[in-house]
C-alpha cells in the first residue's frame, strides 16, 4: 500500500502546476477576446499545460532518488537516460506539434481567415517523427543502459525479449522507420492509425510492467505473513512440516502476477487495434468434427451432433484452467485460506487435497460439456465401466473410497506417526489412492488406503504427539522403595526432554525373583525423542544406582541334574570300557564316552576324500 499511495502522491503532486495551467487555458478561451487571439492563446496554454505535467512527471518517476529508483529498483544510469528522452520529446512535441495543432485546426485566422498550410504541417510532423526516432533510438538500442539491465535483471521478468535484445530493438526501430517512410509517402491514415497503435501498445506495456513490478515488490514485502505461523499447535507446523505450503511461494505469485499483466497488455492491444470478436467467431463456426448417429429409412445418416473450432477451444481453454487451477491452488490456499485456519497441516491438507480433486472433476466436466460430452452420453460409459469395476478394479475402487474417507474423517493426518501393517513411519502424503508413509531408515512406503480403514491401525499422534516413554529397573531385596522412587525421579527432573506435565511416576511393580520391580513413566513432546530419552535415563540409572551403592541384581537360573538321568551313559561306558590316558594329566584315567552317546547323528559327518583325488579332473 505504501508504494500505490507513494505513486498517487507523485501523480497528483505533479499535477498542481499543470491544472492552474489548464484552467488558464480554459479562462483564456472563454475570455472576451477575439477569436483570433483566444483560441491560439488557450492551444498555446493547453500544449504548455500538458508539456508541464509531463517534465513533473518524468522529474518524480526518474528524476535522482525517485519512485522508480526507490519502488522499481532501477538504476539511475538508466533512470536519467529515460529522462533525458522523455525531455527531449516534451520539448520536440511543445515546439513542433503546437502550430500543426493551429494549423490543422484552423486556430490561426487573423482577420477571421484561417490560415491552411497542409505541406508545412506534414513537414512538422516528419520533424516530430524524426524526434520520436532519435529519442527511440537513444533508449533502445542493444548496448543502452535499459536493455542491459533488462537483460541483466531476472526480476524484469516481462520483458522476455531481452534475450534476442538485438532482434527486438531493431525490430522497434524499424517499426518507427516504418511509420516514417509511409507519412513521407503521403499514406498519412495508415501512419496515424499504425503510429497510434504502436505508441498505445508501448504505453500499456510500460503500465502493465509497472503494475508487475509493484505487485512484486509487495509480494516480497508480505509473502512472509502468508507463511507464518498463526493460531494453533504451533509446534505442529513446524516439527511436522507442512506438505501444503508451496516450495517457493513469493516465486509463484510473482510468476501468477507476470501472467495477469501479460493478459492484461494482450487485451489492453486488442481493444486499442481495434480487433474485431467477429472474425473469431466466424473461425469458431466451422466445423470440425460430425458425429452421425445413423441413419434414416431414406438411407441418409443422422447427424448426432457437430463439433466445432470454437467447441474445440472451448474444451482446450477449460482443460488449460483446470491444469493452471490444480498447478496453483496451494498458492491461492496459502494466501486466501490457510492464515484463516488453524495450523494444523492434516487439516490443510485435507481441505487442499479435496478442493483440488473437485477443481478437477468440474473442469473436466465443463471441457467434455464443451464438445457436446455431458453427463446423460458420460453415464452411459461409466455404467460400461461399472462391469469392469466390479470385478477387476475392486481393489482400486475401494482404496479410491477409503482415500475419500481418510481425507473426511481424518484418522490420520499428514506429520502423524503411525503404525499400520506391521510398519511405522510418520505420514508424509494422502493420495487419493495410496498414503506414503517414511520409515526411521528414510525410506518411502506406499499403502494402500484401504489399510488404514479396514485394518489395526495405532496412530501415535492424533490426539497430540506427547508419548510416554517406560523403563524398568530391579533393586535388590532390603532396598528402601522410598529412596529407590526418589532417585529415579530426581533422574526424570533432570533430563531436558522430559516433560513437567504430566509429572513422571516412580513405581514398585511387583516382587520379582530376583528383586523389587520398578517402572519409572516419563512423558516427551514429541516421539522422536523417545529413543534418545530412553538413552539418556538408562545411562543415569546405572551410575546413580552404582554411586549410591544400590546392587542391581541379575537374574540367576540353577541347573540340576538328576543321578538317574546319568544311568544309561554309565552302562554304555561300562560295556565299551575304553579309556584315553594322557600321559601329561594327572587326574586318574576314566570313560570315553563312545560317539554313538556324544553324538546323536554318528554318521552326519562326510568321509574326507583321498589326498591323491582332491585334484583329479572331471575327464578323467
Amino acid at each position: 500500500m505504501r508504494t500505490i499511495r507513494n505513486l498517487v502522491i507523485c501523480v497528483v503532486g505533479s499535477a498542481v502546476w499543470p491544472a492552474f495551467l489548464g484552467l488558464a487555458a480554459y479562462a483564456a478561451r472563454q475570455a472576451p477576446w477575439p477569436r483570433s487571439v483566444a483560441y491560439p492563446a488557450s492551444a498555446a496554454l493547453a500544449v504548455f499545460a500538458l508539456s508541464a505535467l509531463a517534465v513533473n512527471l518524468l522529474h518524480w518517476l526518474f528524476g535522482p532518488g525517485g519512485w522508480a529508483e526507490d519502488v522499481l529498483g532501477m538504476p539511475a544510469q538508466v533512470a536519467r537516460s529515460i529522462r533525458r528522452a522523455g525531455l527531449g520529446l516534451v520539448a520536440a512535441h511543445a515546439v513542433v506539434m503546437l502550430p500543426v495543432w493551429l494549423i490543422t485546426n484552423g486556430l490561426l485566422a487573423p482577420g477571421g481567415r484561417p490560415i491552411s498550410a497542409p505541406s508545412v504541417a506534414r513537414v512538422l510532423i516528419l520533424v516530430f517523427e524524426l524526434a520520436v526516432l532519435a529519442a527511440a533510438t537513444y533508449v533502445l538500442h542493444s548496448r543502452s543502459a535499459l536493455v542491459v539491465w533488462l537483460s541483466d535483471v531476472p526480476q524484469a521478468g516481462l520483458m522476455k525479449f531481452v534475450r534476442h535484445r538485438r532482434l527486438a530493438t531493431r525490430a522497434v526501430l524499424g517499426g518507427i522507420v516504418g511509420i516514417i517512410a509511409l507519412d513521407a509517402l503521403g499514406y498519412c491514415y495508415s501512419a496515424r492509425r499504425f503510429s497510434l497503435g504502436v505508441i498505445g501498445s508501448m504505453a500499456v506495456a510500460l503500465v502493465c510492467w509497472g503494475v508487475y513490478r509493484i505487485l512484486a515488490r509487495l509480494i516480497d514485502d508480505r509473502a512472509w505473513k502468508w507463511i507464518k505461523v498463526g493460531h494453533g499447535l504451533k509446534h505442529r507446523a513446524e516439527q511436522a512440516g507442512d506438505a501444503t505450503m508451496p516450495d517457493d511461494l513469493a516465486g509463484r505469485l510473482r510468476r501468477l502476477s507476470g501472467y495477469f499483466a501479460a493478459g492484461i497488455w494482450a487485451l489492453g492491444t486488442m481493444w486499442l487495434w481495434g480487433v474485431d470478436l467477429a472474425l473469431f467467431r466466424s473461425l469458431g463456426d466451422q466445423t470440425f468434427w460430425t458425429v452421425y448417429g445413423g441413419r434414416a429409412p431414406d438411407g441418409q445418416p443422422i447427424i448426432s451432433f457437430v463439433i466445432t473450432y470454437g467447441d474445440v477451444t472451448k474444451a482446450l481453454v477449460a482443460f488449460a484452467l483446470t491444469a493452471v487451477a490444480w498447478r496453483n491452488l496451494s498458492t491461492f490456499f496459502a494466501v486466501a485460506v490457510f492464515p484463516r485456519i488453524p495450523d494444523d497441516p492434516g487439516i490443510r491438507y485435507a481441505a487442499l487435497t479435496l478442493c483440488r480433486y473437485a477443481v478437477l472433476g468440474v473442469g473436466l466436466l465443463c471441457g467434455l460439456s464443451a464438445v457436446h460430452l455431458g453427463i446423460e452420453k458420460i453415464g452411459i460409459v461409466f455404467a460400461a465401466l461399472g462391469v469392469g469395476l466390479g470385478f477387476g478394479l475392486q481393489e482400486i475402487v475401494s482404496n479410491f473410497v477409503c482415500g475419500i474417507i481418510l481425507l473426511l474423517e481424518r484418522p490420520i493426518r499428514v506429520g502423524d506417526i503411525v503404525t499400520v501393517s506391521g510398519m511405522n513411519g510418520k505420514v508424509d502424503r494422502i493420495n487419493i489412492r495410496a498414503t506414503t508413509i517414511i520409515n526411521g531408515d528414510n525410506q518411502s512406503i506406499i499403502v494402500p488406503n484401504r489399510a488404514f480403514i479396514t485394518g489395526d491401525l495405532v496412530n501415535w499422534t492424533l490426539k497430540d504427539k506427547v508419548i510416554r516413554v517406560s523403563i524398568k529397573v530391579r533393586a535388590a531385596y532390603g532396598t528402601d522403595p522410598d529412596r529407590v522412587s526418589e532417585l529415579l525421579l530426581a533422574i526424570a527432573r533432570e533430563d531436558p526432554d522430559v516433560l513437567r506435565n504430566p509429572v513422571p511416576t516412580a513405581l514398585v511393580e511387583e516382587m520379582a525373583d530376583a528383586g523389587l520391580a520398578y517402572v519409572l513413566h516419563v512423558h516427551v513432546p514429541d516421539p522422536s525423542l523417545s529413543g534418545r530419552v530412553r538413552h539418556r535415563l538408562v545411562r543415569e540409572i546405572q551410575h546413580r544406582f552404582t554411586d549410591e551403592g544400590i546392587p542391581m541384581p541379575v537374574p540367576a537360573q540353577k541347573i540340576v541334574i538328576d543321578p538317574r538321568d546319568l544311568a544309561p551313559f554309565r552302562a554304555s561306558a561300562a560295556a565299551t570300557d575304553v579309556y584315553r590316558v594322557d600321559p601329561a594329566s594327572t587326574t586318574p584315567p576314566g570313560p570315553t564316552w563312545p560317539a554313538s552317546v556324544l553324538s546323536p547323528h554318528p554318521h552326519t559327518r562326510p568321509t574326507p576324500a583321498p589326498l591323491e583325488n582332491c585334484n583329479r579332473g572331471v575327464d578323467e
